[in-house]
């Protein structure tokens, strides 16, 4: 008998989903920046030079924004995708490296 009055005082909302709608609706897209021909050769430096295992910082673009990871290397897939844990990032993607774990820090 109290769980059926206890149902009759639990949270309803009519219209599923609007909080999100409205969040989704006021995020701020922020447009892909494009490289210079001097900052792609340089990702594509440090790219080569990447091997799985590696601990990296990554920031890439992704749904209208900037996003960074932090992780060890798992696989670089010839599909021209760089696997960290279980996210797959483009290289076209990739905005700033930074390997980890070593003296060696490459900042674009």
């Amino acid at each position: 008998m109290r769980s059926e009055r206890a149902k009759i005082f639990a949270p309803f909302s009519p219209l599923r989903g609007l909080d999100e709608a409205y969040r989704e609706k006021e995020r701020v897209i922020i447009p892909k920046a494009h490289l210079l021909s001097d900052r792609i050769e340089e990702i594509n430096l440090m790219l080569t030079e990447l091997k799985v295992g590696n601990e990296v910082k990554i920031k890439y673009y992704s749904n209208g924004e900037y996003k960074s990871v932090l992780g060890k290397v798992t696989a670089i897939l010839p599909s021209k995708e760089l696997k960290i844990s279980q996210l797959s990032i483009p290289f076209c993607d990739i905005y700033d490296i930074e390997l980890l774990g070593n003296n060696e820090t490459f900042d674009f």
